[in-house]
C-alpha cells in the first residue's frame, strides 16, 4: 500500500503545471489582444486628428484667400472714393467760381464769394494732387494680397497640410502609412481643383474673368459713391437738377462725374426746359492701362448729353485724369461658379490619410513585461500577435466644406453659395470614401472589396 502511494505521488503536480502554462498563456493572450485593441484605438484617434488637422489648414487657408478678396474690394472702393471726392470738390470749385463771376461785382458779398473760391481752388488743388498716390497704393496692395495672399498661399495649402497632419500623427505615437504617398497625391488634386484664379483671360471667348469682383465691387459703393443726385424747383417756370456718380468703366478706370444745371421754361411737347444754364461740373478718373472718354453710369439721372454733361466728362478725361499704373487685379474664387442643386448640396474637399504603429511599437506581453509560457518540455507557448501588415492602421478622412455660422443666417433670407468671399469655411470628421478605401487596400495586396461594396464619403 505504501509503495503504490509513492509511486503516485508527483502526478497532480505535473496536471497542475500544465494547467497553470496554459493559464498564463491565457492571460498573456488577453494582454496582448488588450494591447492590440488599444494601439487600434490609439491609431484611428491619430489618423482623425491628423486628417483634421490637415482639413483645418485647408479650411484656414480658403478663409484667408476670402479675406484677401474682402481686402480687395475695400481697396477698390477705397479708389472709387477717392475718384468720387476729386470729382465734387472740382465740380464744387467750378461751382463757386461760376457764381463769383457773377457776385464778385457786388460790394461785400463779392469779396466773401472770392475768398470762398479761393480756399475751395486750394483744396481741389490739394485733392488732384494727393488723392491719386492713394489710389495707386491701393492697387498696390491688391496686387500683392492677390499674388502673394491668394496665389502664393495656394500653391503650398496641400504640402502645408500634408506635412502638419504628418506631425500631427507623429505626436500622438503613429506614422504614415504606405498610402499615403498615393493619397496625397489625390488629395493635392482636389485641392488644387477646388479653386482657381480668374483673370483677365480666364473668361469665356469675348468675355473677362473678373467680372465677378467687380460686381461686388461696385454693389460695395456707398450713397455718396454711387449717386449724388438732387433736383428743386418748380414747373414750368424754373428747376435745378444736379447729377452725379462714379462708375467702373469696363475694368480699366474708377470714373467720377458731377454737373449741375439751371432749366428756365418747361417745353411740355418737347418735354425739355427751353433754356438750360450749366452752373458747375467736374470730373476725375484714377484709370490704368486706358483712359476711358465714354460715360458709364453716373448716379440715377444720367443726362450727360446736356451741356453741363459734356463739360464734367472733359474734366474727368483730361485735366483730372489720373494713371495710378496697375490694372484692375485678378482674383481667386471656388472653380466651378454654378449654384448647387440645392441648399443641401454645398462645395466639400476631402482630405483622407492612413496612419500605422508597426508591430514593434506595440507593447505585448514578451517586450512589455518579458513574459512567456513554457511547457514542461522547455518549448514556450508565444502568444504574440501575428499582425500579417506589420502593424494596426486606419484610415481617416476630414471635409472642408462651406457653412455659415449657426443660427447667422443671411438678413435677406436668401441663400448663400459657396464662395470666397466669405470666411465660412470649416472643417469637420466624414467617413471615408471609396477612392481612399481602395488606395488604402490596394497598398496592402488585399482585394478592394471595401472600396466596391462600402458607400460614398459623407464628403462627397
Amino acid at each position: 500500500m505504501c509503495a503504490g502511494q509513492r509511486k503516485n505521488k508527483g502526478q497532480s503536480l505535473v496536471l497542475f503545471l500544465g494547467f497553470a502554462a496554459a493559464m498564463v498563456a491565457l492571460l498573456l493572450v488577453a494582454f496582448n489582444s488588450g494591447q492590440i485593441t488599444n494601439s487600434k484605438m490609439r491609431a484611428m484617434n491619430a489618423a482623425d486628428a491628423a486628417a483634421y488637422s490637415g482639413a483645418v489648414w485647408q479650411a484656414r487657408t480658403l478663409n484667408f484667400q476670402a479675406y484677401m478678396n474682402r481686402a480687395m474690394v475695400v481697396n477698390e472702393v477705397t479708389i472709387a472714393q477717392s475718384v468720387s471726392l476729386r470729382s465734387w470738390i472740382s465740380y464744387l470749385d467750378r461751382f463757386v467760381t461760376n457764381i463769383n463771376y457773377i457776385t464778385r461785382f457786388v460790394p461785400y458779398l463779392g469779396a466773401a464769394t472770392t475768398a470762398v473760391q479761393r480756399v475751395i481752388s486750394g483744396i481741389d488743388t490739394a485733392a488732384q494732387t494727393v488723392l491719386p498716390p492713394i489710389d495707386i497704393v491701393m492697387r498696390g496692395f491688391n496686387f500683392v494680397e492677390h499674388n502673394v495672399g491668394q496665389d502664393a498661399l495656394n500653391l503650398s495649402g496641400a504640402l502645408v497640410a500634408q506635412d502638419l497632419a504628418a506631425n500631427v500623427a507623429r505626436l500622438n505615437g503613429a506614422e504614415f502609412s504606405s498610402a499615403n504617398p498615393a493619397l496625397f497625391l489625390i488629395n493635392e488634386k482636389r485641392w488644387n481643383t477646388f479653386t482657381k484664379t480668374y483673370s483677365k483671360s480666364s473668361g469665356r471667348v469675348g468675355t473677362d474673368g473678373r467680372t465677378r469682383i467687380r460686381q461686388v465691387a461696385l454693389d460695395s459703393r456707398d450713397g455718396f459713391t454711387t449717386a449724388r443726385d438732387w433736383s428743386a424747383g418748380a414747373k414750368p417756370l424754373f428747376g435745378l437738377r444736379k447729377q452725379g456718380g462714379t462708375d467702373l468703366i469696363d475694368f480699366d478706370a474708377w470714373k467720377g462725374l458731377d454737373s449741375a444745371k439751371l432749366g428756365i421754361g418747361w417745353n411740355f411737347i418737347k418735354g425739355e426746359w427751353i433754356v438750360d444754364v450749366p452752373l458747375g461740373w467736374g470730373g476725375a478718373q484714377s484709370y490704368a492701362p486706358r483712359k476711358k472718354t465714354q460715360v458709364g453710369r453716373h448716379g440715377n439721372t444720367n443726362e450727360w448729353g446736356d451741356m453741363d454733361g459734356v463739360r464734367a466728362n472733359a474734366e474727368a478725361n483730361n485735366k483730372n485724369a489720373k494713371n495710378i499704373q496697375t490694372e484692375f487685379q485678378a482674383y481667386r474664387d471656388v472653380a466651378n461658379l454654378s449654384a448647387p442643386t440645392s441648399k443641401n448640396d454645398p462645395f466639400k474637399l476631402p482630405f483622407s490619410v492612413e496612419v500605422v504603429i508597426k508591430q514593434d511599437k506595440i507593447p505585448v506581453a514578451e517586450t512589455a513585461l518579458k513574459a512567456n509560457a513554457m511547457l514542461s518540455d522547455g518549448s514556450k507557448l508565444s502568444a504574440n500577435p501575428n499582425l500579417g501588415g506589420g502593424g494596426v492602421y486606419a484610415l481617416a478622412t476630414a471635409c472642408v466644406s462651406f457653412d455659415r455660422p449657426y443660427r447667422s443666417d443671411r438678413q435677406d433670407g436668401k441663400t448663400e453659395y459657396p464662395s470666397l468671399f466669405n470666411p465660412y469655411w470649416r472643417a469637420s470628421l466624414a467617413t471615408d470614401g471609396r477612392v481612399a478605401r481602395g488606395i488604402a487596400d490596394a497598398t496592402k495586396g488585399l482585394p478592394p472589396i471595401a472600396s466596391l461594396l462600402g458607400g460614398d464619403s459623407t464628403c462627397s
